[in-house]
């Protein structure tokens, strides 16, 4: 018989405060609203790149929730990337629907495309799991490379804009639209996984079996968290195409090798921590812009192989010296450095 003791150690623990919960997101929200002011003048180029790392940061934080915290592999995520981008600039720019409509639209396909091959593909484990996402994001981008409705590979011209009223227009109202969206995204996220909710993830993720035995029901959680995860690349998708680039869509960004740069981008950052995501995304979006403007003044021709070698370098580097990420090596260092002595 278990003893009155070992009994109050199996209570759920206490929920953190709030300024311990979202702290990270008040101290940051400052940066994010001045950031444009200081991105000025010679500096203007740091808002469109600005742009482009909240809206990967966006996608890579829904991969960190399926594969950091329920532990699910996906090498497709730049597929359902692709169906949000395409779903509302089809929906807004060729069936010229109103946008907030089309949104739905894209929004819905990507959530139903979601259910539809999460329940089909999520009882299988490991790489046989990686290897099937990995087929379905190439299935995706033939589609949109070889479909007329999708412009093939000349792509879609001349999209309507999301602009908020006015109040998003130009780089720095796109700026700040993203930016939001991604705010939102991670008070979400941070309050799912502090949530039992997000104690059941890390359950599944430790060993299902186990999880399972106490009641949780894990294909069920697993394919919920797929289609979440998959809505979170189709809204980051939807900013690309409405927001960041307006004027043109084409089938080159959805390639094989922005999967496996959300992947990275996760790895990078930390796949334990719900920063994981934004970190990764901004170093690596950043990384690649430095590394096309020195390979152009350096006069290489073959920047993308030289970038790639550079990040296979970077993820050697990473799993030597920090495999657990740098948002948690981050948080532990800050840890060790401002605790109080007993």
């Amino acid at each position: 018989m278990s003893s009155p003791g070992h009994i109050r150690s199996l209570k759920p623990p206490e929920p953190l405060p709030a300024w311990r919960l979202y702290g990270v997101l008040i101290v940051l929200l400052p940066v994010w609203v001045v950031f444009p002011w200081v991105a000025a003048g010679p500096y203007a180029y740091l808002l469109p790149l600005a742009q482009l790392c909240g809206i990967y940061a966006i996608g890579a934080t829904g991969l960190t929730l399926l594969m950091g915290f329920t532990g699910q592999v996906s090498l497709g995520h730049a597929g359902y990337y692709a169906v949000g981008a395409y779903g509302v600039a089809v929906a807004a720019g060729v069936w010229h629907w109103p946008v907030p409509v089309a949104i739905g639209a894209a929004l819905g396909a990507g959530g139903a495309l979601a259910w539809a091959t999460g329940a089909a593909i999520l009882r299988l484990r490991g790489h046989y799991l990686a290897l099937a996402t990995l087929c379905l994001g190439v299935i995706i981008a033939e589609i949109i490379n070889r479909s007329a409705i999708t412009g093939g590979a000349a792509g879609l011209f001349d999209l309507p804009e999301i602009t908020l009223f006015g109040l998003a227009r130009g780089p720095v109202g796109k700026y700040y639209l993203i930016w939001g969206v991604l705010w939102l995204v991670m008070v979400a996220m941070v309050h799912l996984t502090a949530s039992p909710v997000g104690r059941a993830l890390r359950a599944i993720h430790h060993d299902e079996e186990a999880a399972a035995a106490v009641g949780i029901r894990v294909f069920e959680v697993k394919l919920k968290v797929f289609i979440g995860s998959s809505l979170l690349a189709g809204v980051a998708g939807i900013l690309y195409a409405l927001v960041y680039t307006p004027s043109y869509l084409g089938p080159e960004e959805f390639h094989l090798m922005l999967s496996v740069l959300f992947l990275t981008m996760v790895v990078v950052g930390g796949m334990s921590s719900v920063w994981g995501g934004v970190v990764g995304a901004v170093l690596l979006t950043s990384m690649h812009e430095a590394i096309t403007l020195a390979g152009e003044k350096a006069g290489l021709t073959q920047i993308a192989r030289f970038e790639q070698l550079i990040y296979g370098l970077v993820l050697v580097l990473m799993m030597i010296y920090c495999p657990r990420g740098l948002a948690p090596s981050l948080h532990r260092w800050i840890q060790r450095r401002f605790r109080r002595p007993p």
